[in-house]
């Protein structure tokens, strides 16, 4: 090595267990004596999850899968659209039908439980 040459940093070492010269301390000397004695008991059950959301609409647009109810205010010759992804899924006479024209609908009806 010259003397116009930069000093050149240690290599480290990646095998698991050595550390380099000159690294961090072994973990063993990092923790607290009082740290490791530290057992930790819970003092109650944790709360119990949230139930689901109760599934919502009569019926599921086909192209994205999303639960909806027709809108009751739209007129018999307008779209009803997915409130999710804003497909057509038809019109809201077809929705309204006794039974539903599912033919003319991209929409399916979900039976009630």
């Amino acid at each position: 090595m010259s003397e116009s040459e930069p000093p050149r940093r240690k290599t480290l070492s990646l095998k698991s267990g050595v550390a380099a010269p000159g690294g961090p301390p072994p973990l063993e000397r990092m923790v607290k004596p009082s740290a490791r004695a530290t057992v930790f008991t819970p003092s109650a059950a944790p709360p119990p999850p949230p139930p689901a959301p109760a599934p919502v609409g009569d019926w599921k647009c086909k192209p994205c899968g999303t639960r909806f109810d027709p809108p009751t205010e739209l007129a018999d010759e307008d779209h009803v659209r997915c409130p999710a992804c804003n497909a057509r899924l038809g019109l809201a006479s077809d929705f309204r039908a006794d039974p539903p024209n599912v033919a003319k609908l991209r929409a399916r009806y979900l039976k009630k439980a």
